[in-house]
C-alpha cells in the first residue's frame, strides 16, 4: 500500500496533502516502487529535479533497498511509531509491563528521539544490556531482546533525524498508509469466512483505489473506449466478464 502526496510551502510550514493518490497491489514491492517513481516524475519530482522527496516506511529492509534504487536522492525516514514500539520491547526488559516507571522511561526516550539523539538511546541500551548478568532466570532472553533492538536501531540511525524532520515540517510517521490499508483493504477483504486468490483480489483492490482517487468516471470511459475499439477490430461482442482472472502486474519500468 502506497500513499503519495505533495506539500506546498507556506512560510515556515508545509500545507497538504495535495494531489493525494493511493496505490495498492499484491505484486512485488519493486513494482510498487516503480509506480511511485513514475508518479513522482509526472509531478515534476524526477531525478535531478532538485526537489525534496521524502519516503516514510516501516523500516523493512526491502523497502530501504528499493527506495535507494528508485529514489537515491530522497530522504528516507523510519516511521517514528515503529521505533517507539521497539523501545517498549526494550524497556520491558527491566520495567514491569504497564508500570509508571516504564511509561516515564518511554517518554524520556521519545524526547531524545525528537531531539535527534538516537545515539544516546543506543548507548543506554548497551549499558543496560551489559548490566544484565549472563546467567540467571530470564536473563538470556532479556539480553537477546536488547541486542535485537540495538541492532535494529543501529542499522537505521540515518533514517531517524527527527529533529531535522520536525524543523522542516515533514512527516514523522506512516499513519496515512496504515489508515489507507484499513480503508481500502481491511474493510473489504478482511472478514470472517472470506477466501481470496491473489489475481482476483488484485482486481478488486485496484478498483477501490481508482474510486478513492476520484478517477472512477475517467476509468469507465477508458474501459468503454478500449473495449469498443477491441470489439470493432476483432468483430466480437462487448463483454466485461471473464472466467479467467488477469495475472498480477509485472515489473513496471520507472519513467
Amino acid at each position: 500500500m502506497v500513499v503519495m502526496f505533495t506539500l506546498k510551502p507556506h512560510g515556515n510550514k508545509l500545507l497538504g496533502p495535495i494531489n493525494r493518490k493511493l496505490y495498492a497491489s499484491f505484486a512485488p514491492k519493486r513494482h510498487a516502487s516503480a509506480v511511485v517513481r513514475r508518479e513522482a516524475t509526472k509531478r515534476g519530482f524526477g531525478p535531478g529535479s532538485g526537489k525534496l522527496i521524502q519516503i516514510v516506511t516501516d523500516g523493512h529492509p526491502d523497502l530501504a533497498t528499493y527506495a535507494t534504487e528508485y529514489f537515491s536522492e530522497a530522504m528516507h525516514t523510519m516511521d517514528v511509531m515503529h521505533v517507539i514500539e521497539k523501545l517498549w520491547t526494550a524497556g520491558e526488559c527491566w520495567f514491569r509491563e504497564g508500570t509508571d516507571s516504564l511509561r516515564q522511561w518511554i517518554e524520556a526516550q521519545k524526547e531524545r528521539l525528537y531531539a535527534g539523539n538516537v545515539d544516546e538511546i543506543i548507548a543506554e541500551l548497551c549499558q543496560r544490556r551489559h548490566a544484565i548478568a549472563v546467567t540467571g532466570p530470564g536473563n538470556k532472553g532479556k539480553r537477546e531482546r536488547l541486542l535485537s533492538v540495538i541492532g535494529y536501531l543501529r542499522k537505521r540511525v540515518h533514517q531517524m533525524p527527527y529533529d531535522q524532520i520536525i524543523k522542516q515540517d515533514l512527516e514523522l510517521g506512516s499513519g496515512s498508509v496504515e489508515g489507507a490499508v484499513k480503508n481500502i483493504i481491511g474493510k473489504r477483504y478482511d472478514h470472517g469466512g472470506m477466501r481470496w486468490i491473489e489475481e482476483r483480489v488484485e482486481a478488486v483492490v485496484q478498483l477501490r483505489c481508482i474510486e478513492a482517487n476520484g478517477d472512477w468516471d475517467h476509468f469507465v470511459e477508458f474501459v468503454h473506449d478500449r473495449m469498443r475499439s477491441d470489439a470493432q477490430r476483432d468483430c466480437t461482442r462487448l463483454r466485461l466478464q471473464s472466467s479467467t482472472p488477469a495475472e498480477l502486474p509485472t515489473l513496471l519500468k520507472a519513467a
